[in-house]
């Protein structure tokens, strides 16, 4: 029995040894690598494009490159995913910073903005991409809770544990099955040198690349999908959950009071400020406007515009396709407007 006792657990050891190991160093999701960004960092202020990034956290990136930044933007774009294709050719004779982060909330908008203030990096316009689930209370966004000091900062709140529950979310990670899934995938690029960011001089790479001034250009794959694809995408995308605004029971008046502090904010501070509202295919929105569920989406852009009206900022877009003219040729999948679609938008309204 002692025998049998004894092997058990030295299977069971190793078992988790194992799985440790190949979640410390396959680090799917780069948390224990915390150098990871910095690197990022690095590259770009060299004056590089950085490509071969994965899973890394898009929050600490931001402060890392903001916080080491030397000159003032002209332009800074606030905003998620879908504002991530905003750059510097839309703004010929600026210097354009887009510290946009993927799912952002009104939380990661307000840190990020608080992150530039304490810089002393104020610049003269800031365009917030404006998502309908940064009204949601239900939105499970979370993502920015690895800045969240600043978030605190901007409230003047006490800096709460924040800190050491991330930690103990990292701990966790180590022995977890699902992360171990994700994160063994990584071995064989660790072993060959390939999971480090890469410096390069080309836009256009195998894998995603960020570029000087923030924007991103998507993998191969991704960019090179044909119509058939993205169609197929966009259906895939409203047969489930639509992305953050599922259980949208109402537009939270703590988060609709966040937004309007934070462009109070920005307007004190003597910045020019602008919407953007990047729209959904044609299929996608109207779904959202023949569903009852989603109904809160179409007030999201009736109070934007109305807050915008009052104060007279200007507004890029529409969450609405057909008040663009845009068909599904101007997206990427259910809710990524591509290159030719930013284009429109932004042409459109700075002649």
């Amino acid at each position: 029995m002692k025998i049998f006792l004894k092997k058990i657990l030295i299977i069971s050891l190793t078992i988790l040894t194992l799985l440790v190991a190949v979640n410390y160093f396959g680090d799917a999701a780069k948390i224990f690598d915390t150098e990871y960004e910095k690197k990022m960092v690095e590259i770009i202020l060299s004056g590089d494009y950085v490509t071969n990034i994965t899973n890394y956290d898009e929050r600490i990136f931001q402060k890392e490159l903001i916080t080491n930044i030397k000159d003032t933007p002209d332009v800074v774009i606030l905003g998620s995913s879908r504002a991530m294709l905003i750059g510097d050719k839309y703004f010929s004779t600026k210097k354009v910073m887009n510290s946009s982060v993927s799912g952002a909330s009104i939380e990661d908008l307000i840190a990020i903005y608080q992150i530039y203030v304490e810089c002393g990096l104020v610049p003269e316009r800031i365009i917030i991409g404006v998502d309908p689930w940064i009204l949601n209370d239900n939105n499970g966004r979370n993502r920015w809770k690895s800045i969240s000091s600043y978030y605190d900062r901007f409230h003047n709140k006490e800096i709460c544990s924040s800190n050491k529950t991330i930690s103990i979310q990292k701990f966790k990670e180590l022995f977890s099955f699902s992360y171990f899934q994700s994160s063994i995938k990584e071995i064989p690029d660790l072993f060959i040198g390939q999971s480090q960011p890469i410096a390069t001089k080309d836009k256009k790479n195998v894998t995603m690349t960020k570029l000087t001034d923030g924007t991103i250009v998507y993998d191969a794959d991704y960019r090179n999908k044909s119509q058939e694809e993205i169609n197929h995408a966009i259906n895939s995308y409203i047969s489930g959950n639509i992305y953050s605004i599922e259980n949208f029971d109402e537009i939270s008046e703590e988060k609709w009071s966040e937004f309007k502090i934070l462009i109070d904010s920005i307007e004190k501070n003597k910045i020019d400020l602008c919407f953007f509202l990047c729209p959904y295919p044609p299929l996608v929105y109207k779904n959202i406007t023949n569903s009852i569920k989603y109904h809160n989406i179409l007030s999201v852009e009736k109070i934007i515009r109305e807050l915008a009206q009052e104060k007279q900022i200007k507004i890029y877009g529409s969450f609405n396709p057909f008040k663009l003219g845009f068909d599904e040729t101007y997206f990427y999948d259910g809710m990524h407007c591509n290159e030719k679609g930013v284009f429109e938008i932004f042409e459109r309204l700075c002649q």
